[in-house]
């Protein structure tokens, strides 16, 4: 069995999750879709587009030695990769027997060697969809991330 092996793990949705208007944040192309392949078992997964923008500058437009990459790799790793960060903060949450919480800290230096990576759990005001929004915390706090009633 491969790492990138889907693996099921409930989780438990608390009532502390910001409502935001992720379809709204979508739609003015604030944030975007981090995942290609979502047949439904787990949340839908974002970034702000100003992250996506600093993942293509570092692996696709990248001087020097650094290979290239077309941008379909780069977003099949980060789906990879935020898949595998999501496995991890829900597994630890339930194996605490607590529910999600609204925001989390993970060190990683996926979009960058600067640091680490804010995830923020969110339902979408509209459909009441669970979401995983990811990325670096100064692309996280530009967001208006205001709970909608």
């Amino acid at each position: 069995m491969s790492d990138d092996t889907p693996r099921t793990v409930a989780a438990r949705i608390g009532d502390d999750l910001p409502r935001v208007d992720v379809i709204g944040l979508a739609n003015t192309r604030r944030i975007m879709h981090a995942e290609r392949h979502n047949d439904g078992s787990r949340m839908p997964l974002f970034i702000p587009t100003a992250s996506w923008a600093r993942l293509l500058e570092l692996h696709c437009m990248g001087a020097g030695e650094q290979p290239r990459l077309a941008p379909s790799r780069v977003m099949d790793g980060l789906e990879r990769a935020l898949g595998r960060i999501m496995t991890e903060v829900v597994r630890h949450d339930a194996g605490q027997d607590a529910p999600l919480r609204p925001a989390y800290e993970v060190t990683s230096d996926l979009f960058g060697p600067e640091g680490p990576v804010e995830i923020r759990m969110l339902v979408d005001s509209t459909t009441g969809v669970a979401c995983m929004l990811a990325g670096p915390p100064a692309d996280i706090a530009a967001l208006p991330l205001e709970m909608t009633s």
